[in-house]
């Protein structure tokens, strides 16, 4: 979104704020972002290190620049200290139920009747309204998109739901309360932002499932429904590696604290911003 802490805060406050004709927005003041950022102080702010979110199956360039970059928040004036949010490791499975129904319901009304792409099928004189929204659906949603689509409807279908969707809400409702829970001993959450660097374009394809993983640490607050940020802290087989940090709903501020402080940290060490200065950054 943004090559800096403070140009993310400038946008955040521009496109900030309750939008009557949004149902989704929240009329609420916007969390002072602009002045976090600025400040960019962790002294006393408790920060807790996400154990389910680290160790096995993260790649070890990741985790040493993730623990170099938590000390850092540490020499900064913060205090760091491991939280345990067991309901996290069941966040990945729970996603992909959730996100694939909600996908499926939404897309539906893209039918080539009312909304969307009309494409009529190749041979067929006179076709049918079914016929041209399958003719349509096939050309306008790429394959992961119905590959979700399908498994949406699965899982929406009657006879599944309850087994599936509502078994998955359920691993919601316990994610967002190991939330709440850490919220309540430390001010925001820290975590690799993903298990590994970027990966070859398309070498994942043909195994959904492995791409499905690189989420696994950015799916937590997607349940939840708070604010979280990612910015790059280093490098891993040349390419960047992200910190992931997590704040209660509302308390979108303390991203920026953290977020900002980490910036000016890691500039003091390689003198300019990661982005602007990579090749030089080998590690």
């Amino acid at each position: 979104m943004s090559r800096t802490v403070l140009d993310a805060a400038l946008l955040h406050s521009v496109i900030g704020g309750y939008d009557p004709m949004d149902s989704t927005s929240i009329d609420a003041p916007v969390p002072p972002v602009l002045e976090a950022a600025r400040r960019a102080d962790v002294k006393g702010l408790r920060i807790g290190v996400v154990k389910e979110l680290g160790g096995e199956g993260y790649q070890p360039g990741v985790r040493a620049r993730f623990e170099e970059s938590v000390q850092l928040l540490v020499d900064a004036g913060a205090e760091v200290v491991e939280v345990s949010c067991p309901s996290f490791d069941y966040a990945l499975a729970a996603y992909y139920l959730i996100l694939p129904s909600e996908a499926s319901s939404n897309l539906a009304k893209f039918d080539a009747m009312r909304y969307g792409l009309r494409v009529l099928p190749e041979g067929v004189k006179d076709p049918s309204a079914e016929q041209v929204m399958a003719a349509s659906r096939d050309a306008g949603f790429g394959d992961e998109v119905k590959r979700r689509i399908i498994l949406g409807t699965y899982a929406l279908s009657s006879g599944y739901y309850d087994a599936y969707y509502g078994q998955a809400q359920k691993v919601r409702t316990l994610i967002t309360r190991d939330f709440a829970a850490a919220f309540a001993s430390v001010d925001v959450l820290v975590s690799p932002a993903s298990p590994g660097v970027a990966f070859p374009l398309g070498a994942k394809l043909d195994d959904p499932l492995a791409m499905y993983r690189q989420d696994l640490a950015t799916i937590p607050s997607n349940l939840y429904g708070g604010p979280a940020m990612s910015l790059p802290v280093g490098l891993s087989e040349g390419l960047p590696v992200g910190l992931q940090v997590m704040a209660p709903t509302m308390r979108d501020d303390l991203l920026y604290l953290v977020g900002g402080a980490l910036e000016a940290a890691l500039h003091d060490r390689w003198g300019g911003p990661l982005l602007a200065s990579a090749p030089e950054l080998e590690v």
